[in-house]
């Protein structure tokens, strides 16, 4: 890339200077000639006044003016004869053309460039000044001037080729860069990040790369925190699928077909996780409608009961009357509670109670039972990756879900320990 930088940036100054210079030289040519055109012009006109004052006294010119520079001068008669001087023998068109009482130019004349002036009596034609400038000397000096616009041609070229390798090393640096983390970023490191080059087009692509690797950093934590936190938000109901089978195996047949209905409804509240914690893991858009709490409040009852029931433990469960409407995620406060219950299984110990109740501008969800309460309370919700079963994880999920729906959970009673799940009321979301 930066070869190709270089040379199609000498290969633009190359043309420019071209395309800019040889009009420049032919017009620096023509101004050489046209100079020296006038500066024989000049020479001719001083002779030719001086050669006029003789010719009016009848006194014959055997000698020109000096010029003082590398003009040669001549004197011819009306008659096209060489007087003196240094020209041709004869007059030549150019002196021709100057017996008819005009100043005549020729840049084709024979040994150089030759202009010829005319020597004048009132409105009688005398005689003829011929000056003559060599061209050897007037090209010498045009090719100096070329010369000159050659070496600063050469210097822009090469003043051009430094400033296109810095300017292609200040490109190409940047996008290197960005290709490299683009390739860290395909290979799993979602911590690259691209250094600011001062170059918006890069800048804004190197922008667009850290955007997606902070999406893709955060869609694998989603997704590991699913596959961590799934085995632990399916084990209950897995627990009670298979008590259900095993109280199936012990009863008599004609029980059987209640068991089995039991069992097809402990799969369905399975798949329903499996799909509860598939739209959680993978955030996709919550639908906040009116909360169905009671439904929610039967599915953990039947839930529940049978877990804490092979343990010799019982669930109480209340609902105050008149509670207001709540809108959250239905899946949200499902694994919320569920987290909930399955910690006060675990940890917990004795009645476990279910409380749902009205707390003014929110709806409450109590989850408490009879057990001492966690070792360490300022650490409950703190996410770790090596938690036991039922903590760390578990609760700080439970947490960003209810923080995520626009409620809180808080460990509201240390000993024995209260959960409080707060959702705000419909009114509250208005």
């Amino acid at each position: 890339m930066r070869r190709r930088i270089v040379t199609l940036a000498v290969l633009a100054a190359v043309l420019a200077t071209t395309l800019f210079g040889i009009p420049l030289a032919y017009a620096v040519a023509a101004s050489f000639l046209g100079d020296e055109a006038a500066e024989a012009e000049h020479v001719a006109d001083v002779a030719a006044i001086e050669v006029a004052a003789h010719l009016a006294r009848g006194e014959q010119v055997t000698s020109l003016p000096a010029s003082g520079s590398d003009v040669v001068l001549a004197l011819y008669a009306p008659d096209g004869t060489r007087v003196t001087g240094v020209g041709p023998p004869r007059a030549d068109p150019v002196v021709q053309d100057a017996v008819g009482g005009r100043v005549s130019t020729d840049t084709d004349a024979t040994g150089g460039l030759a202009v010829a002036v005319p020597v004048t009596d009132g409105t009688t034609v005398t005689g003829v000044v011929r000056a003559a400038s060599p061209y050897p000397g007037v090209w010498l000096r045009i090719a100096g001037a070329w010369a000159v616009m050659l070496a600063l041609g050469a210097v822009a070229v090469g003043a051009t080729w430094l400033l296109a390798r810095r300017q292609a090393r200040r490109l190409s640096a940047p996008l290197e860069s960005l290709a490299g983390a683009a390739q860290r970023l395909g290979e799993g490191d979602f911590s690259v990040r691209t250094a600011p080059s001062g170059i918006p087009e890069i800048d804004a692509a190197g922008s667009a790369l850290d955007v997606t690797a902070d999406r893709l950093d955060d869609l694998v934590s989603r997704e590991r925190a699913f596959s961590s936190t799934a085995s632990h938000q399916l084990r209950t109901p897995l627990t009670g699928l298979r008590l259900t089978l095993e109280t199936a195996l012990d009863a008599p047949v004609p029980a059987q077909r209640a068991a089995l209905v039991g069992a097809l409804e402990s799969a369905d509240r399975l798949e329903r996780t499996i799909g509860d914690l598939l739209s959680l893991a993978r955030h996709t858009p919550r639908v906040r409608a009116a909360l169905p709490l009671a439904a929610l409040v039967a599915d953990w009852s039947e839930g529940w009961a049978p877990v804490l029931a092979g343990r010799g433990r019982r669930l109480e469960v209340t609902v105050a009357p008149g509670l207001p409407a709540g809108r959250a995620s239905e899946a949200a406060v499902r694994q919320v509670v569920d987290v909930l219950l399955d910690n006060a299984v675990v940890h917990g110990a004795g009645t476990v109670r279910l409380a749902v109740r009205d707390a003014g501008s929110t709806i409450a969800i109590d989850v408490a039972d009879d057990g001492d309460g966690p070792a360490e309370p300022d650490d409950v919700f703190r996410s770790r990756e090596h938690a036991d079963p039922g903590h760390g994880i578990g609760l700080a999920l439970a947490r960003a879900l209810a923080e995520a729906e626009g409620g809180r959970l808080v460990l509201a009673r240390t000993r024995p320990p209260v959960f409080s799940l707060l959702l705000p009321a419909a009114a509250a979301c208005t």
